[in-house]
């Protein structure tokens, strides 16, 4: 088993979890500006993958970066002031696979469209909005939380 397929179980069993109201960002340390992230509502958990829109144009993913985001079932940015961001989403609950799915498609997004090398250059944060924006601690990620 890789590192990334690793992040990956954890990261579908952990996504799985989440309460309505929570949000969870995971990104690259350094200050590259490359994440991915969730916010989960009554009815859907809603993900995005950054896109090349505000990325420095080594860490852009590109035209074959993009292909391969695409291809793993994001839906491609849109052309708005906000809207620059890959996206994605299941209903909510939904079985394991459907979260198994989404993570598999983050870790294609990261590793292969965004060429993030190693999970283990990734933290998180993560907060509750419907409880104070209390901090949330996901140990089922295998992550740091950013400090």
């Amino acid at each position: 088993m890789t590192a990334w397929d690793g992040f990956g179980e954890g990261l579908a069993r952990q996504l799985a979890t989440l309460a309505a109201g929570s949000v969870l960002i995971i990104r690259e340390g350094g200050r590259t500006g490359r994440y991915a992230q969730y916010a989960q509502s009554d009815e859907i958990l809603r993900a995005e993958l950054v896109g090349d829109h505000g990325l420095d144009p080594a860490l852009r993913a590109g035209e074959t970066g993009s292909r391969l985001i695409a291809e793993a079932g994001w839906e491609p940015p849109e052309d708005t002031v906000y809207g620059h961001n890959w996206q994605a989403g299941v209903s909510w609950p939904s079985p394991s696979g459907a979260y198994r799915e989404l993570a598999r498609m983050t870790v294609t997004g990261l590793r292969d469209g965004l060429r993030i090398a190693s999970p283990q250059g990734l933290a998180y944060e993560a907060w509750d909005e419907r409880r104070g924006n209390r901090p949330l601690v996901l140990p089922l990620l295998g992550l740091d939380p950013t400090s």
